[in-house]
């Protein structure tokens, strides 16, 4: 269904950024 797979995609794309916001902010900080 299209909504589905559009809330997947967003989901997905919601995992990416916060694995990427993870990993950059002990950077930023440290």
């Amino acid at each position: 269904w299209l909504m589905m797979s559009l809330w997947d995609a967003l989901r997905m794309n919601m995992m990416i950024s916060y694995q990427e916001l993870v990993r950059t902010f002990p950077n930023t900080w440290g």
